[in-house]
């Protein structure tokens, strides 16, 4: 009788096995960029504020209404300086579109930060405005940079 207790469990072990769910990995999703961005400080004709130039491409498939880019100056020592407006440590500047797929733009704005030692400016992050009105943030690996100058160390 014993005998029958173990081949009758050897023969459901098998079985009982084949339930036991398996750990399944979690699928990364990875996004493709959604644009090409790059920031320059710019000395304003007065010389008492520095301004901001952004040059940039549409590199989806889709019009973007709207872009507005999150920027981040730094002076000499490596200390953030504030903007001219607000209480943000970063800068926010808009530009409206249509921004047409393929379409570059070199885009000027003046007397952003107040300091006259801003040394470089750091492109944080960039909101995109679809023409359907959905909205979708590039940073890191969706905000693809042509010079390795943008980006503050």
């Amino acid at each position: 009788m014993n005998m029958w207790k173990y081949l009758v469990l050897a023969a459901l072990a098998p079985l009982l096995a084949g339930c036991v769910k398996k750990q399944v990995e979690p699928v990364v999703v990875v996004y493709p960029p959604l644009i090409i961005a790059d920031a320059t400080p710019i000395v304003s004709s007065t010389k008492r504020s520095i301004g901001v130039q952004v040059n940039f491409k549409n590199i989806t498939s889709n019009d973007y209404s709207y872009a507005r880019f999150k920027l981040t100056a730094y002076n000499s020592v490596g200390e953030s300086v504030k903007p001219k407006k607000g209480v943000r440590e970063s800068a926010y500047v808009r530009l409206s579109g249509p921004i047409t797929p393929g379409q570059t733009k070199i885009t000027t704005w003046t007397n952003t930060w107040a300091n006259k030692d801003v040394q470089c400016v750091s492109l944080d992050e960039v909101e995109i405005i679809f023409m359907d009105g959905s909205v979708e943030v590039a940073k890191d690996g969706r905000l693809l940079s042509e010079k390795s100058g943008s980006i503050c160390i």
